[in-house]
């Protein structure tokens, strides 16, 4: 039996099983190490590919594998995480018809379309032959990285407030994911500074913004993600003409 053809998809195991802790601890309401263990499923989802790339040995099922495992890491846990936030917010509660059935309804749709959208994307992504090289919308991975950072904006917005909030971003969101603007991928299939100066820059700030601003930091990150890969698709604009 060839051990080294089934690495990459022991570590694409390691990132389902990081999806599936998390979705237990958000349905304990321990945002907080939930969003650990979503941020160490994105480690495992990084180095399945890098794993596959360096030891050759890319396969159907690693690729199907990968995408069943982030709609778990990247869509239900997020969404889970969502559904018991926003399940706790004073300003949903005190609406009509909030709770049937001991379902909280809009916790629950919001849950759901996001997951949808998740879904949608990943399926997307293993059919399109364009995004070898960039992403066509927000990868899940990034969406879900924010959507984590939520409860922990509380400290500075009243409770109502982010749940407005909350709802508006999982909108933009999925809208977002959907989209097929290209953005940069971070692939690296090599480690040259020439040809990944854009992801050496994000790498830089993001580590920078993480050791500062903890789990606030990633909208910004993102934020930083979708603007440098403009300057990438500008670049590459004038590269072609």
């Amino acid at each position: 039996m060839n051990i080294k053809k089934h690495i990459p998809n022991a570590i694409t195991l390691g990132n389902l099983a990081c999806g599936c802790i998390a979705v237990l601890f958000a349905s304990q309401c321990e945002f907080n190490y939930a969003a650990i263990m979503i941020i160490l499923a994105s480690v495992f989802d990084f180095f399945d590919g890098f794993a596959a790339r360096m030891l050759h040995t890319k396969s159907d099922i690693g690729k199907e594998l990968d995408s069943l495992c982030d709609m778990v890491s990247f869509g239900l846990a997020p969404a889970f995480i969502m559904y018991y936030f926003l399940s706790h917010s004073t300003l949903l509660t005190d609406m009509p018809l909030y709770e049937i059935y001991n379902i909280n309804i809009i916790p629950a749709v919001c849950s759901i379309i996001y997951c949808c959208c998740v879904a949608i994307r990943l399926a997307k992504f293993n059919l399109d032959t364009r995004q070898t090289e960039q992403f066509l919308g927000l990868p899940s991975p990034a969406a879900a990285f924010v959507l984590i950072s939520i409860p922990f904006w509380g400290r500075s917005l009243s409770n109502q407030t982010l749940c407005i909030i909350s709802i508006g971003i999982i909108v933009l969101l999925c809208i977002a994911m959907l989209c097929e603007y290209p953005l940069l991928s971070l692939k690296f299939h090599d480690f040259t500074i020439k040809n990944n100066i854009l992801r050496y820059i994000l790498l830089i700030i993001g580590l920078i913004l993480v050791i500062l601003l903890n789990f606030i930091s990633i909208p910004i990150i993102i934020f930083i993600y979708i603007i440098l890969s403009i300057i990438g698709n500008t670049i590459n604009k004038h590269k072609t003409n």
